[in-house]
């Protein structure tokens, strides 16, 4: 099949390689354009899609891709991933977490399972919350406490929904799951390929397997590959915030994105 490069230019490649996805579709011609100038920045918004008077609207009736102003210092945007579990909304860094301009690596621990206990869970489920130079306060209380992360095995030449479900058809859940207030984002799931930096210098970890030693990352021109437990690599965490998490501001563009509060 012919592919796109992330330069431009295309290239063949073989039919189960995994590559991005970048669906095309065919609007109304009634959709009209309420506001914006098609820009990156500020891209159009259509009429009747719900895109005016959000401030005190819930999260969770926004949409993937959306802009979140969340976090502090260098990491203070995300984007929203899904709904996965009813009532919440899971968001991740809008790019890998960085510390003094460089990118955070570390290795995913001596097992292939995440865990709040392995190496890169610990961080997430420990410092990451709590010493102050990735989230405020106020925003680690606004993530639900505790929600399953689905831990399945995506091989080379195999679909993605293996990442979460026993086959490719009946949408039965895998087994091999794990609790934790901060996981990663799953092979193959929204957001898990999109990083807003062209020719970055980083890959990041997934929480999929690979194989018994290796787990799935994405490398740095946003390409699914896999890595070895022990090699450094980039963390970009994953989160759910709670159901009262409601919009003060914004309007979801990475230009304004939604400024967020904790609802009484």
């Amino acid at each position: 099949m012919r592919a796109v490069k992330n330069g431009g230019g295309t290239y063949i490649d073989a039919s189960d390689v995994a590559i991005g996805v970048r669906p095309s579709i065919n609007l109304k011609p009634e959709i009209k354009i309420s506001t914006g100038d098609g820009s990156e920045e500020n891209p159009y918004r259509l009429e009747e899609d719900n895109d005016t008077d959000l401030d005190g609207g819930s999260l969770n009736t926004r949409y993937s891709g959306e802009y979140i102003s969340f976090g502090t210092g260098e990491n203070t945007l995300y984007r929203i991933v899904s709904h996965e579990t009813n009532g919440l909304t899971k968001i991740t860094s809008a790019e890998p977490l960085k510390e003094n301009g460089i990118f955070k690596t570390s290795i995913f621990g001596d097992s292939v399972y995440y865990s709040s206990d392995n190496t890169i869970g610990n961080f997430l489920n420990g410092e990451y919350l709590t010493n102050g130079n990735y989230l405020s306060e106020e925003q680690v209380n606004m993530i639900e406490n505790s929600t399953t992360w689905y831990l399945g095995t995506v091989g080379n030449g195999t679909s993605y929904k293996l990442a979460k479900y026993t086959n490719t058809t009946d949408n039965i859940l895998i087994l091999s799951t794990t609790n934790a207030k901060v996981g990663l984002l799953r092979y193959g799931e929204l957001m898990s390929g999109q990083f807003d930096r062209i020719g970055n210098n980083t890959y990041y970890w997934t929480l999929t397997l690979y194989s018994a030693s290796n787990i799935r990352s994405v490398n740095h021109n946003g390409r699914a590959g896999n890595s070895n437990l022990t090699n450094v690599v980039g963390v970009k965490p994953s989160l759910n915030l709670k159901s009262n998490v409601i919009i003060t501001s914004g309007d979801g563009t990475k230009n304004n994105p939604f400024t967020l509060e904790l609802s009484s």
